[in-house]
């Protein structure tokens, strides 16, 4: 019996990244642990490539998201979902123009952000017992900066768990003053000249073990633009 032949037409697919090259501060970005790694993507560095595994996994998660949107709008929601019409539900902030996001949805009978994440067990076990912004900043920074950009004052962020299928979700309420903080954080990026600190100086940090410009940032600048 021979096995593997698709496999290894899979494996061979040319590695491309999905991710589209930013000219702005995302805000999927900004409540990340090192703004450094926020530096280096602003400015266009495109750092070491994913490889297809970990590629696919992402992709596996769009997709899974696509899945809970059709069962919000199967319920009944009315919700705005990007399309070319409303410029795929792009929001920026108006005093920091490069400082943007697009968001999942808008729930539009409550004029709510919706967030759509996946996750593993553990990790969404993490934010059912202990709720969004202690199961991960960078998740409740985006929310906070949709809402601060597009003037909504509520978000819903719902998780699929993809190991049990099972979902949680939580809402959120627009804090002004953390929204300031992260357009702080973003005003900081936009005007360095050069990287930010490094979040810590080892490479095997927990946070520069798996980025992607863990080589760029501990070696010396060996990559390019």
């Amino acid at each position: 019996m021979k096995t593997g032949r698709l496999t290894k037409k899979v494996e061979e697919s040319i590695n491309v990244s999905r991710e589209t090259l930013r000219d702005y501060i995302g805000a999927s970005d900004i409540g990340s642990e090192c703004l450094r790694k926020v530096w280096y993507k602003y400015q266009g560095f495109q750092g070491s490539p994913v490889s297809n595994k970990l590629q696919r996994t992402f992709n596996i998660g769009k997709r899974l998201e696509t899945l809970v949107v059709d069962a919000l709008i199967d319920s009944g929601m009315k919700l705005i979902t990007p399309c070319t019409q409303n410029h795929h539900l792009k929001y920026f902030d108006a005093d920091l123009p490069f400082f943007q996001g697009h968001c999942d949805a808008i729930w539009s009978d409550e004029d709510a952000v919706i967030e759509i994440k996946t996750a593993r067990d553990s990790s969404f076990k993490i934010f059912v017992n202990k709720g969004l912004e202690k199961w991960s900043q960078a998740y409740y920074a985006q929310v906070q900066a949709y809402m601060g950009m597009s003037g909504l004052k509520t978000a819903y962020l719902i998780c699929l768990n993809k190991d049990t299928s099972e979902l949680h979700d939580e809402q959120v309420e627009f804090n002004q003053e953390y929204y300031d903080c992260l357009k702080a954080r973003a005003l900081l990026v936009h005007d360095a000249d050069e990287p930010l600190n490094r979040v810590n100086r080892s490479p095997f940090y927990i946070a520069c073990r798996t980025c992607k410009f863990r080589d760029i940032c501990h070696e010396g600048g060996k990559d390019a633009k």
